[in-house]
């Protein structure tokens, strides 16, 4: 029987891309193979403090912007079947996000969708998800739904979304407290909303015992694999933190950790210093790979602190009997087009809050990662 071993590690200790003027956030990316796009591109979306924003790239490693898709919008997740992209987007009020972060002043959101055939003309935006119960809504910070991710479950299609709000003292601002599910027959709805939530903040919960965060969920080997960014309280640090969780659920909906520490958190100082926030996750076939873009925060308070997107990667090695497959994993072979750009191989960072590990995914298991200590990349790529 195949047993499957991953092996996590930063591709890069800079960003991959940083926050253009005068925005000082760029976060929550949602991407595209590039052979899942009509001009053989890898395309990004992301948002900053005025809308939903796009960036191209030949390799996945050098990105240029493109242009704004949609403004007064953030956390975009891009889905794509039968020659058709789905870009949802949690969708706020003119100046909303600038305001929300001062005292008293309520939030409301809900998810809307657009569609396009060749990633240039987009459709008007549709609703698809609004708050409904009393888990969506707080007396005090308003109304939201956010962090859509789209999985589909046979001929079904679930949304994971985030719902309400907590208050994190330290930055200032409010966080997405829990995470829920709603189902639909199309990926443009309607949508049949869960009743309760299906992953909570615990004060007993070192990783999420301030906010659920977001989920972003794929299908793999047979079972549905999680990657949560929690947020919590760190009492040695005595600020908060979120921090990506590794998750697994034989249903979709009942998660358990793979292992008990994150597999990839803030570090303390740097452009990952406070938080590790949303990511978006896919697997490769070819490379047994999964790659994982996400941004982080260097400092917490909305006045102080900026974010950036970088760059996560699990090899996969499969052991059959007392052999092991090992890939040399390249994210520009991904690209279908010959580029004159080098090839990039993913070497493995020392980072000090997580350290390579090789995680073994087993259903049900969650045995502490081992951790394996190398040496960091020397050449950093150029970001724009």
């Amino acid at each position: 029987m195949n047993k499957q071993n991953i092996y996590w590690q930063l591709y890069q200790d800079d960003p991959i891309i940083k926050p253009g003027f005068p925005s000082p956030i760029l976060a929550d990316p949602s991407f595209l193979f590039p052979e899942d796009c009509p001009d053989g591109l890898w395309h990004l979306f992301a948002h900053n403090i005025f809308g939903v924003l796009e960036y191209v790239s030949e390799d996945g490693i050098q990105w240029k912007k493109r242009k704004s898709i949609v403004r007064n919008a953030m956390r975009p997740f891009v889905f794509f079947e039968n020659g058709t992209y789905y870009l949802y987007y949690e969708k706020y009020k003119f100046l909303h996000v600038l305001m929300s972060w001062f005292p008293y002043r309520k939030w409301k959101s809900h998810i809307e969708v657009k569609t396009s055939k060749d990633l240039v003309n987009w459709s008007d935006a549709k609703t698809v998800i609004v708050p409904k119960f009393p888990f969506h809504k707080d007396p005090n910070f308003g109304e939201s739904v956010s962090n859509p991710c789209l999985v589909k479950f046979g001929n079904r299609y679930r949304m994971y979304f985030s719902s309400a709000l907590v208050m994190i003292p330290d930055c200032g601002f409010c966080e997405p407290k829990y995470i829920t599910v709603a189902e639909s027959n199309s990926p443009l709805g309607p949508f049949s909303y869960f009743s309760e939530p299906i992953i909570s903040p615990n004060e007993m919960d070192p990783f999420c015992n301030l906010g659920a965060g977001s989920i972003k969920v794929i299908p793999w080997k047979g079972r549905y694999l999680g990657f949560q960014n929690g947020i919590f309280w760190n009492p040695v640090r005595k600020e908060s933190c979120s921090a990506i969780l590794f998750l697994q659920s034989e249903d979709g909906i009942n998660f358990d950790r793979i292992n008990h520490t994150p597999i990839l958190g803030p570090t303390g100082k740097g452009w990952k210093a406070s938080h590790v926030y949303a990511c978006d996750v896919k697997y490769s076939e070819a490379e047994k790979i999964f790659i994982l873009y996400f941004n982080a925060r260097d400092k917490a308070h909305w006045t102080k602190g900026k974010e950036a997107i970088g760059l996560f990667v699990g090899k996969v090695e499969e052991t059959i009997g007392n052999a092991k497959s090992q890939s040399k994993s390249k994210l520009a072979s991904h690209s279908n087009r010959n580029s004159s750009s080098k090839s990039h191989t993913f070497t493995k960072s020392k980072d000090k809050f997580n350290q390579t590990s090789k995680l073994k995914v087993k259903s049900k298991s969650k045995d502490s990662a081992k951790k394996k200590r190398t040496k960091p990349k020397p050449k950093k790529s150029k970001t724009k």
